[in-house]
C-alpha cells in the first residue's frame, strides 16, 4: 500500500511541476512579446539625427532605407551603403566605393 501511495505522490508531484513549467513558459513568452513590441515601437519612432523629425522606411532598389519626413535626408543602416553601391556599380557612388576596396 505504501508503494501505491509513493507512486501516486510522485505522479502528483510530476503534474504539479509540469503545470508550474507551463505557467513559467507562458510568462516568459508574454515578457518576450512585450519586449518585442517595445523594440518595434523604438524602431518605428526613430528620429532624424539632423532635424529630429520621424524617419520613414522606403525601398530603394529593394533595399530598405530610412528617409526623414522633415528634411528629406536619407539614413542608411550598417551594410546598406555597400548594398546600394553594388547595385549602382556604374554610377559615381559605385565607382567611388569600388576604389576604396
Amino acid at each position: 500500500m505504501a508503494n501505491k501511495w509513493d507512486e501516486r505522490k510522485k505522479a502528483l508531484e510530476d503534474e504539479y511541476f509540469v503545470k508550474k513549467e507551463k505557467e513559467l513558459i507562458e510568462k516568459l513568452k508574454a515578457k518576450q512579446d512585450k519586449e518585442s513590441k517595445q523594440s518595434l515601437k523604438q524602431i518605428c519612432s526613430m528620429r532624424c539625427p539632423k532635424c529630429g523629425e520621424p524617419l520613414k522606411e522606403r525601398s530603394y532598389q529593394k533595399i530598405a532605407i530610412d528617409q526623414c519626413t522633415g528634411c528629406g535626408g536619407i539614413w542608411l543602416d550598417p551594410g546598406e551603403l555597400d548594398q546600394v553601391a553594388k547595385k549602382d556599380e556604374g554610377s559615381w557612388l559605385g565607382k567611388f566605393w569600388g576604389k576604396e576596396k
